[in-house]
């Protein structure tokens, strides 16, 4: 058999092109979700860094870990933590670093890497289109109040953005979705109001969507289980002890006008949060209106005298709940998430009145994650025209609603770095630097306000004798063994037995200086004193406050003295 000989290429003509068909085209790569997600998180990791760098670590992240630093083990850990009125995860990873390093700047490392955790995973498992990825990983909350400041609720936000990408394939992860969110309940109370929310959600989702076999009721089952043990032992830790002393304003009523109006105006407030831009104090504050007016009744005609709040406490918290509702509508499982954990939410900081914005925070978290989790649902289609019409109307407003509220973010968080920048959070840092440099801290320290002063005992590695407590420690005890109110003359008369007791100095670090007056009527402040005929006091060093407006340190060295010897000239003796 002959072969067959193979076509003659004819030659192509120096003018003609060679036609290519679209076999021969090399097809385009895909975006590479991953690359992108490594390169937002990377550029997010140099900006946090770059706030954390010019953060000074105040008393709350610094009470976690002192509580963590003077636990020499686990059950210690927990018998610390009985009057935090806060779940122990986010204390156990700081207990582990503290068996390491008593540096607190290792709490920042690990904070710092918690942040970008929560940014990698919302950027590469997230369906929410990329622009919206970008502004929201730049957002005041994810950038500035989560990230720089090192506290639990960063912690918290990683683990609800892990149970979001869980969800997609939520049939096949019902154990370790229960595992996620047990331990997103054990960050904080607000983590219990999400975990729950989203467990209910999930046994709902279970009967309508998904495929009924033994196999996968028995995982629900078990995963449900795991989130209703992890929430039963966080609130057990939750619940204050009876001899706690926490100065929290717990609501007595199940309605007053004022205080839910106050906690309403937060809606608001967060979604669309930037923070006075007028103040140098700026953290905690808003641009809309000035937190604990005094309303009075009738509270209609005082909202009506008052159109400030009339708007940002009422007509637009409503309207910024009635739009979220209208988007979720087409979607009526993440109707029902956004409306269960938000009135959760509302709840407890009704009850608490602690409305903090680091708190509130996780209003807005939740409207992330349910924008999130309406991707993996189809719309549902109304034969109702007001309701087919609600739906079509939200699905039109959701991208400019988000767009909105995220652009508002970046102004919040431009806001606080330039405000941190310029600024410091708080002088601690400085005054232990002060005490450590001038070999002060080799004295006893005494200390008051306990809470305020309790920084010092971080960044020196040391304990102090709080004299409200009467006893030495770190971490600031809400127990009934301390004294709420503690006057200057208390303060005085323990200095004075601390200095009887075998001591000829000691520092004594007040929170505020005291005034004194031989008058009654002109006071000055105390710059040098006698607490006894042989016992003086001189200030050394004041510390003014920070954004953090709480925290200032006056540094007194008391020593005993021979009056006959010493000139005493300018010392004014303190009498009660």
């Amino acid at each position: 058999m002959k072969s067959k000989k193979p076509p003659i290429k004819k030659p192509i003509a120096g003018n003609q092109k060679q036609r290519i068909t679209p076999s021969k085209v090399e097809a385009k790569k895909p975006f590479n979700p991953l690359y992108y997600s490594l390169i937002i998180t990377a550029i997010f990791f140099v900006v946090a860094l770059f706030g954390l760098m010019h953060h000074q670590m105040w008393r709350d992240e610094l009470q976690a870990w002192l509580v963590a630093r003077d636990a020499h083990s686990v059950p210690q850990l927990f018998h610390n933590m009985k009057f935090e009125g806060n779940p122990a995860l986010w204390h156990l990873l700081l207990f582990i670093i503290t068996c390491f390093t008593h540096n607190p700047v290792y709490m920042q490392a690990l904070h710092l890497v918690i942040a970008c955790g929560f940014i990698f995973v919302f950027n590469r498992y997230s369906d929410i289109e990329m622009p919206y990825k970008i502004m929201f990983t730049f957002s005041y909350f994810t950038l500035f109040e989560y990230s720089v400041i090192s506290r639990s609720y960063g912690l918290g936000v990683l683990l609800i953005f892990i149970a979001c990408a869980l969800f997609k394939n939520r049939s096949s992860h019902y154990i370790l979705l229960g595992i996620i969110l047990a331990l997103l309940a054990n960050v904080t109370i607000y983590g219990v109001a999400v975990a729950l929310g989203i467990a209910g959600v999930l046994g709902i989702d279970y009967l309508f969507h998904q495929t009924h076999n033994s196999k996968n009721s028995k995982h629900l089952l078990v995963g449900l289980l795991i989130i209703i043990i992890g929430i039963a032992f966080s609130i057990y830790q939750i619940m204050p002890d009876k001899n706690s002393t926490f100065p929290a304003f717990y609501a007595k009523e199940v309605f007053e006008f004022p205080r839910w109006a106050s906690v309403f105006s937060r809606l608001f407030a967060t979604y669309f949060y930037i923070p006075n831009t007028e103040v140098a104090n700026f953290w905690n504050t808003n641009y809309y209106y000035i937190d604990g007016p005094v309303v009075t009744v009738p509270y209609w005609a005082w909202f009506t005298a008052h159109p400030v709040y009339l708007w940002t406490w009422v007509y637009l918290p409503v309207i910024t709940l009635i739009l979220s509702l209208i988007i979720f509508l087409r979607k009526p499982m993440i109707l029902l998430l956004y409306a269960g954990i938000t009135a959760a939410l509302l709840v407890i900081f009704y009850y608490t009145e602690l409305l903090f914005y680091r708190y509130c925070g996780y209003l807005l978290i939740t409207l992330i994650a349910c924008y999130w989790l309406a991707k993996y649902y189809p719309d549902k289609k109304f034969n109702n025209r007001l309701l087919a019409f609600l739906a079509n109307f939200g699905k039109k407003i959701q991208t400019p609603f988000l767009v909105l509220i995220l652009a508002t973010n970046i102004i919040g968080a431009m806001v606080a770095y330039s405000k941190t920048t310029n600024n410091q959070f708080t002088p601690s840092k400085d005054a232990a630097n002060f005490i450590h440099e001038n070999k002060l801290d080799t004295l006893t320290i005494a200390g008051t306000t306990d809470f305020l002063i309790s920084p010092l005992a971080a960044y020196l590695d040391t304990k102090i004798f709080y004299l409200q407590l009467n006893d030495f420690g770190s971490y600031c005890e809400w127990s009934n063994r301390r004294k709420n109110d503690f006057s200057l003359k208390e303060s005085v008369a323990s200095v004075d037995s601390l200095i009887h007791n075998g001591r000829t100095k000691l520092v004594w670090v007040k929170s505020s200086i005291p005034q004194i007056t031989n008058d009654g009527k002109k006071y000055t402040n105390l710059e040098h004193g006698l607490i006894a005929d042989d016992i003086k006091l001189d200030l050394l060093k004041s510390f003014n406050p920070g954004i953090e407006t709480s925290e200032m340190y006056y540094i007194y060295l008391v020593q005993k003295i021979d009056p006959k010897t010493d000139d005493l000239k300018g010392y004014t003796r303190l009498s009660f």
